[in-house]
């Protein structure tokens, strides 16, 4: 059973994760979309792959970037042929977790300087990774001149096509990189593969813990259902030329996903009831996390109405909601957090007294 709560709080990881790193990816798409006119966007997405590669190991980390590539594809995807759908989508965010291989040599250090030389370093491989990907999905599928950005039709395609993809991927790497060694040196816990949040035990007779989990289980699981049938119903096709994609209903995509992530987060949290493991402060964290994923794709999106010149209300009350959604989840989080410091100083009173 321990071995399955475990499984399960990895996959509500990759979930929450692999969540976050898709609305930053889409954030940064809006802001960059006129200075790459082709595809491409500076931003530090990729440090949420980073994370996972340096904290779970380069397999979760993978699947992290894997599921951002296939959410990139649902709600957007311009396709000429499975290997760019391939090169140019599924693979950049994916590669990047094979930096979970540097993990064992990361946690061997002993030095403070050692593990922020393998922060930077695989930063720079992940970042490298993603542009190689990119950079054989031009050279193979978008080597035509005259779909040359930035007025550089004459350009040689091979020398175009690098300099296109390092404009965006150079700068990503250096944020990235950035704000992953920040993350060591501020909250070093957040690469520890250990629980971040200590496990709690309850008694027998609360019976709290069962209630908020199957809430959540239910609440999740209806909003997974309900939204995805609706996101299949969405469904349209277009042909454009030579290539071909798809149309669907964004906003029911990002609840149908994020209702899976609340679902199994209140799965992970009954199991954990069951084995008097229920962690309250755990519990509305990850909570916390995928309401905050929720509230920056509805800025994301309310950027992208003004962008667009389109009717922004729908997404003015999205905002409003998960404002005040984050404020209720924030403020059972700071209550949880002070019971759960002040559990840990009474043990210690008690020590020094005796």
């Amino acid at each position: 059973m321990k071995n399955t709560v475990s499984t399960v709080r990895i996959i509500c990881e990759i979930g929450v994760i692999a969540a976050l790193g898709f609305v930053f990816d889409e954030l940064q798409g809006i802001l960059f979309k006129g200075v790459f006119p082709n595809g491409g966007s500076i931003g530090f997405a990729m440090v949420v792959v980073l994370v996972m590669a340096f904290r779970r190991g380069f397999l979760p980390a993978m699947l992290t970037g894997l599921l951002m590539g296939l959410l990139d594809i649902a709600t957007s995807a311009y396709i000429l042929h499975p290997a760019q759908l391939l090169l140019d989508y599924i693979l950049p965010y994916a590669v990047v977790g094979l930096v979970g291989l540097l993990r064992p040599l990361y946690v061997k250090s002993d030095q403070k300087s050692t593990k922020i030389m393998w922060l930077a370093l695989g930063a720079l491989i992940g970042g490298m990774l993603k542009f190689l990907s990119h950079y054989l999905a031009g050279v193979i599928f978008w080597a035509n001149p005259e779909d040359f950005a930035w007025n550089l039709t004459s350009m040689n395609p091979y020398l175009y096509c690098f300099i296109y993809n390092i404009a965006f991927i150079g700068p990503s790497i250096i944020l990235s990189g950035g704000l992953l060694i920040t993350m060591y040196l501020l909250a070093p816990q957040i690469l520890n593969d250990q629980p971040i949040i200590s496990e709690t035990k309850i008694e027998k007779k609360n019976i709290y813990p069962y209630v908020i989990s199957s809430v959540l289980a239910i609440v999740g699981t209806a909003v997974f259902v309900i939204f995805l049938v609706r996101y299949i119903q969405s469904f349209e096709s277009y042909e454009d030329g030579s290539a071909f994609g798809y149309d669907f209903d964004p906003d029911s995509l990002i609840l149908f996903v994020l209702g899976l992530f609340v679902m199994v987060l209140g799965i992970n949290a009954l199991i954990a009831s069951f084995l008097k493991k229920f962690s309250y402060l755990r519990t509305s964290l990850n909570l916390l996390c995928i309401v905050a994923a929720s509230l920056i794709y509805g800025i994301a999106r309310l950027i992208r109405m003004y962008v667009k010149e389109k009717d922004p209300t729908q997404y003015w009350i999205w905002f409003g909601v998960g404002v005040a959604t984050l404020a209720i989840c924030g403020t059972f989080f700071a209550l949880s957090l002070m019971k759960h410091l002040k559990n840990k100083k009474e043990p210690k009173a008690i020590q020094e007294a005796n």
